[in-house]
């Protein structure tokens, strides 16, 4: 049985069904299978559509929980970064430092959490 599911949100689209067998025919491909995930190539109007097994989640998916766990755990570790008494970095490097932790706590605010999420690269 497979869904069709939105990728962003993992939100499900219709409800498990068995996909026809003729699928490979109709557009003229064998291994359809293999590019069901993501429907992009299909289009613009499928670009966050994939089908995926019933019961099975999107590939790299995260839960609200972990995602919080790792939005704590990069914080933590970065911390330092933002202490006033460090001379380790320059100001500009903290205020860029400062930036990145920011960004790290607004990836809840993201259209696609926890499912789809753009993490901010670490200053250098």
């Amino acid at each position: 049985m497979w869904q069709l599911k939105k990728i962003s949100t993992n939100e499900a689209l219709n409800e498990p069904q068995r996909l026809p067998e003729n699928w490979g025919p109709i557009f003229g491909m064998n291994g359809i299978k293999d590019r069901l995930g993501d429907l992009s190539w299909l289009g613009e109007a499928y670009a966050d559509q994939g089908w995926f097994e019933a019961g099975e989640e999107t590939p790299g998916a995260l839960t609200v929980e972990e995602a919080n766990t790792t939005i704590e755990q990069i914080l933590k570790n970065t911390a330092w970064t933002v202490a006033v008494d460090d001379t380790t970095i320059t100001r500009g490097q903290r205020a860029d430092w400062i930036t990145f932790r920011q960004a790290i706590r607004d990836i809840p605010l993201q259209a696609g959490f926890p499912v789809s999420i753009t993490w901010p690269a670490e200053p250098q």
